[in-house]
């Protein structure tokens, strides 16, 4: 028998389509939906689609025609086309026992299982059809102990109820009983051998258990009962793809695609190939044409939040997992996911939070195990981090990775030789990579254990001799062995294998200054450009040359090059925008970032980057701006809160900085430095109650830390309670025995009139801890204020004799000198003015021991410039006003007096001024 040509048989199949068209113009309403309810039978759903919808082009208000299209579609897989036709059907009128059921499943295919419960009626009265949805929509919502009550009264009323059998199946599948699970699929396989929904189940809990073959051939049978079912071939599709057998699954989901174009199902499975063979674009693709279609389909979320990690994108990334962790809280690998966009924050804790939970049901998961001891690592609790290292390791001893990460932590506890034992370990597993061998390396030479690091490289070497890593590596030992011959010959050894090599570069280059050669520095890096002309970091690399000389003009040309090579990338214009701000040239640095960011508005970096210029130059309103459209980016960023609150701050508005905290502690509860900026705020917005229960809730959070009694004895100082707040500076100073404490202490011990207890404790606490420069300044100047000169004094020369360049020790030293009639004051006072030159406070006190020692002319000279650089001192106008007095100057220093008193100040020498201006 001869078979017809391909391009005849596809002309015979386009002319029958066409003859559905053509030729039904004298069929009758009923005629067209008795054919396509035949074409339905017969497995043909886009025959019955095309006689449906020539049916709805005569009588588009046929509830029948919409019921039974909207129940093909869902055959196809089509839940959005389907959902839209049952909807219609029924606002038509077609009887809610024949649509909801219908509906029901629509919504669950598309993840609305909200929408279910809502919808669809939960009387026992139902049909076990649509309380089957329900019970369906209840475990999909992690409402177990509500499905299994559905479902184990529908199987009372009918046992043999395949909805409650498979229900039931799918609840004890997911507690872990796979042998009930499977009795039960059986069980309503053997009333019902061709039920679809029971096959699939089958497959599905035979992959749970691994049995990959079973669940193949249950997904197969699904096909051989109805060739045209598409969540069978999506099925297999995906057993492929976990089977890394990519062009099966590739031809399985082209035969899906071809009966169910828009299926979403088929959209998700091929994103998951795509994303399987690392084509994260083509997978983003798909999954954002699911996503558009139903926002809340969860599989697709998931996937998303993946596949724009795997992109590096982790703000995307979070925002695809928010509301799948919200829907699922405990998932395992939407939490990983979660917690390494944490870490990369820096947010270690909140990534503990994240995964700590999840041990106690996944105990031996190596990766959750390893992820969690690398928060502990980044967190610096290098023996927690350890204790999960090591059980990482002890699952999978032959895993190099675990060993080096364990090696890492016993060098935080100081274990050396623990480490290097467990990163020898690593180097030796990993022979295809040098990153075990190179923490190896570093870590002897951290120990002097130079002659080992060299064994150790030159081990490396055998393995990865073409890897300028290595040479690089191995030039860095023989500077530790002071070899500066061989350590040469090591770095151009790497340069010889990639002329760019920046490490290696750099460390010639060092060599080249440290000869007095810059350059030939210089020239390594100008070769080493004219391979690369447009590498910003070998330009980055010549401006810090010519910086370090002195060539600022140079620098500047050379960072304006790497910003002009790669004008859209941050970190050329993060490097020349904080060169613009060193040398003074803030509207450019404004400029430069303002344009990158208007470039890149969802860049996360250009903003962060325009907020943090605008902030360092003084503009705290553009960069409170910029910091909430950041956050508006950033939602679950604690420390962005904070910056926003401390600019509010900063801008006189103490209600928004509070708000802005109280967001940082939503994101994360026990955010600390948060809470001690709340009781501050609260107090300078007079609401001291509120502050002493933010205080107390600190306690009860943290009852381990001297926090929250410190913060109680704040307010209860605030309170002008000072014998209460002592007490609880007490408990705090249980808890924490430091000098900050100390001055608490202090502070309330003289409020509350116990001026000998508080010195005799603050000296013992000096004596035992001479150090304690803070504590022992704050007794400094608190001597001086209740002008006890000469035990100021005493205090102010010890800070002075451990730290001689101390600035306000020696400034305030000189001014307890002049007021003790000591004839050290002016030589002290000029030693600080040496320091800092342009200090007011250092410049008015020098200038009022020169006024009250008689020289007024500098008197006048150095407090006119104190006066400039603190035009709001009113102290320090005064004194200026003083001092031209003395020199003769009355009418500049009635017009000073005069306008310091019209500004209506109060300051502690206004007696003073007004009675010299009347003596003017």
């Amino acid at each position: 028998m001869r078979h017809p040509h391909p391009v005849i048989r596809l002309a015979a199949l386009s002319l029958s389509s066409a003859l559905l068209f053509a030729c039904n113009g004298g069929q009758s309403s009923a005629s067209l939906l008795a054919d396509a309810r035949l074409y339905q039978q017969k497995g043909e759903p886009r025959a019955a689609i095309i006689q449906l919808k020539n049916l709805l082009q005569k009588e588009a208000d046929n509830a029948q025609a919409r019921l039974l299209l909207g129940s093909i579609y869902l055959d196809t897989g089509d839940a959005l086309s389907a959902e839209k036709e049952l909807l219609k059907a029924q606002t038509l009128g077609a009887k809610p026992a024949e649509v909801l059921p219908l509906l029901g499943k629509a919504w669950l295919m598309v993840g609305q299982f909200e929408r279910v419960l809502k919808e669809l009626p939960g009387d026992q009265a139902q049909p076990a059809s649509v309380l089957a949805l329900r019970g369906d929509a209840l475990l999909a919502l992690g409402r177990r102990d509500e499905a299994r009550v559905l479902f184990a009264g529908m199987q009372q009323r009918q046992p043999d109820q395949a909805g409650a059998l498979l229900g039931l199946a799918r609840l004890a599948a997911l507690e872990g009983q796979i042998a009930a699970a499977q009795l039960l699929i059986e069980q309503a396989l053997k009333g019902s051998p061709d039920n679809l929904e029971a096959l699939r189940l089958q497959g599905d809990v035979q992959r749970l258990q691994g049995n990959n073959g079973a669940a193949r051939q249950a997904y197969q049978q699904i096909l051989k009962l109805k060739p045209d079912q598409v969540q069978a071939r999506i099925d297999l599709a995906n057993l492929d793809i976990t089977e890394n057998r990519f062009t099966d699954a590739a031809a399985q989901l082209a035969g899906a695609r071809k009966r169910a174009p828009g299926n979403l199902g088929v959209l998700q499975a091929q994103a998951l190939l795509d994303f399987r063979q690392g084509k994260f674009k083509a997978a983003l693709e798909n999954l954002q044409l699911v996503l558009k279609a139903a926002p809340e389909h969860m599989p697709a979320l998931l996937l998303a939040g993946a596949v724009q990690l795997a992109l590096g994108a982790p703000q995307p990334a979070e925002h695809y997992l928010q509301p799948f962790l919200a829907a699922h809280p405990r998932h395992l690998y939407a939490t990983k996911m979660m917690a390494s966009i944490e870490m990369g924050r820096g947010n270690t804790d909140a990534a503990i939070d994240l995964l700590q939970p999840l041990l106690v049901a996944f105990p031996d998961d190596v990766e959750l195990l390893s992820l969690v001891g690398e928060a502990h690592l980044r967190a610096r609790h290098y023996d927690k981090a350890s204790g999960y290292f090591e059980k990482a390791s002890l699952l999978a001893p032959d895993t190099a990775r675990l060993h080096a990460a364990l090696g890492v932590s016993r060098l935080g506890q100081g274990e050396s030789a623990r480490a290097i034992s467990e990163l020898e370990r690593a180097s030796l597993l990993d022979d295809k990579t040098p990153q075990a061998g190179t923490m190896l390396v570093m870590t002897l030479l951290r120990n002097k254990d130079n002659a080992r690091a060299l064994a150790a490289v030159q081990a490396m070497e055998k393995q990865h001799g073409s890897n300028p890593l290595v040479l690089n590596l191995k030039g860095g030992v023989y500077l530790a062995l002071n070899d500066l011959r061989a350590a040469r010959a090591s770095f151009e050894q790497a340069l010889a294998i990639d002329g760019r090599y920046l490490p290696a570069l750099t460390n010639l280059a060092q060599i080249d200054v440290a000869e007095k050669k810059p350059e030939r520095a210089k020239q390594r890096y100008e070769a080493a450009l004219a391979k690369d002309k447009k590498n910003p970091d070998i330009a980055a690399a010549l401006a810090k040359l010519a910086a370090s000389q002195g060539k600022l003009d140079e620098a500047q040309r050379w960072l304006e090059k790497a910003h002009a090579d790669q004008p859209d990338a941050v970190a050329p214009a993060l490097l020349l925008s904080n060169f613009y701000l060193k040398t003074g040239a803030t509207d450019k640095a404004l400029a430069l970032t303002r344009s990158l960011q208007a470039v890149q508005p969802a860049d996360t970096d250009a903003l962060a980057l325009r907020a943090q210029v605008e902030y360092s130059a003084g503009e705290a309103r553009a960069a409170l701006d910029s910091y909430n459209k950041l956050a508006t980016l950033q939602t679950t960023s604690a420390p962005l809160q904070m910056r926003i609150s401390s600019l509010h701050l900063a801008l006189g508005d103490p209600n928004s900085a509070l708000q802005a905290v109280r967001r940082a502690q939503a994101i994360d509860p026990g955010l600390l430095e948060a809470q001690v900026v709340e009781v501050a705020l609260l107090l300078n917005l007079k609401r001291p109650r509120d502050a002493l229960a933010v205080a107390r809730k600190v306690q009860q959070q943290q009852p381990a830390l001297a926090a929250g009694y410190k913060l109680e004895g704040d307010v209860l100082m605030e309170q002008q309670q000072p014998r209460e707040a002592l007490k609880r500076y007490e408990q705090a100073f249980q808890i924490s025995k430091v000098g900050p404490l100390q001055v608490q202490l202090y502070r309330a011990a003289v409020a509350a009139g116990m001026e000998q207890q508080a010195d005799a404790r603050i000296e013992a606490w000096l004596k035992e801890q001479p150090d304690d420069k803070a504590t022992r300044l704050y007794l400094a100047g608190a001597r001086l204020k209740a002008k006890h000169y000469r035990a100021a004094i005493v205090q102010y020369q010890q800070v002075v004799a451990r730290d001689p360049g101390n600035v306000v020790a020696l400034n305030d030293l000189a001014w307890a000198y002049q007021q003790d009639k000591d004839n050290r004051a002016l030589a002290t006072a000029e030693q600080a003015h040496k320091l800092a030159p342009d200090n007011p406070a250092v410049l008015d006190t020098l200038g009022w021991i020169a006024l009250e020692q008689g020289d007024t002319k500098r008197a006048t000279e150095v407090l006119r410039r104190a006066a400039s650089l603190a035009p709001q001192s009113a102290e320090i106008q005064y004194h200026l006003a003083a001092a031209l007095a003395s020199n003769g100057d009355k009418p500049g220093a009635r017009k000073q007096l005069e306008q310091l008193l019209a500004a209506n100040k109060d300051f502690a020498q206004r007696a003073e001024a007004q009675a010299l201006l009347a003596r003017l």
